[in-house]
């Protein structure tokens, strides 16, 4: 490791990371292996990468850009079956490579975005899951689609035969982070949503709930979240 980047022990926070898992799906009744974590590498270099792909993670989350082109080549080298989500904002520009060469956007809210989903899943032949990005917050800048919203997007994806909405991923506002009150009904509202709207309306084996990373994942999971994106609790401070 380059002695200019603090070491981290990032199969030992790993580990962590994987026993607080445990312990909250048994408070919500379910088993560890119910949820998913995906560790998030945005701006962390390949040397922090692998002690956790080592350790048995299995799915990436990245932000699209010149630094997951880089840097994407070497982990596929590394680990041949690992997974990549794409958690930005998805623009326009690109959806090709994402597409190309990830294995699911999780941060969809516009129809465009899913046309040309569509149609560059269509060219690999291919059918492409995606989650749908919702806020249910009162928060006035949302991070996501508001219950209308949701409902009329997944109502469109249906005309799309290449896109297969898992699901719909959340990210709670800065705003309830120093707040367990609000941040608990927040997570409330998006499951009691997700439970009596969304999943009816999902076709594949097991509907996508993403809610909760590093600061809040425990209580997300206790409140219904199958799906948890996990960066700094892993892998320490970004570069």
């Amino acid at each position: 490791m380059s002695e200019s980047l603090p070491f981290v022990d990032v199969k030992s926070n790993y580990l962590k990371v994987l026993d607080k898992i445990e312990k909250s799906a048994k408070i919500s009744g379910r088993d560890e292996t119910d949820i998913k974590l995906v560790g998030v590498t945005k701006r962390i270099p390949l040397e922090r990468i692998r002690p956790a792909l080592d350790a048995g993670l299995s799915i990436i989350g990245e932000i699209t850009g010149t630094q997951l082109k880089k840097k994407l080549p070497s982990i596929r080298k590394y680990s041949t079956s690992v997974n990549i989500h794409i958690i930005s904002n998805m623009q326009s520009n690109k959806v090709k490579f994402s597409v190309e060469r990830c294995d699911l956007i999780q941060s969809v809210r516009r129809e465009k975005i899913l046309s040309m989903i569509n149609y560059y899943a269509q060219k690999l032949d291919r059918i492409y899951p995606v989650l749908i990005q919702v806020d249910f917050s009162s928060i006035l800048k949302k991070k996501g689609l508001n219950y209308q919203e949701t409902l009329k997007l997944l109502g469109i994806a249906k005309n799309y035969s290449n896109v297969e909405v898992q699901g719909i991923m959340t990210i709670a506002p800065f705003e309830y982070s120093q707040e367990k009150t609000l941040l608990t009904k927040f997570f409330e509202k998006t499951r009691s949503f997700f439970e009596k709207e969304i999943k009816p309306l999902i076709t594949c084996d097991v509907p996508i709930l993403s809610m909760g990373m590093s600061s809040n994942f425990e209580l997300a999971i206790e409140y219904g979240s199958n799906l948890v994106r996990i960066g700094t609790a892993i892998f320490g401070p970004r570069i």
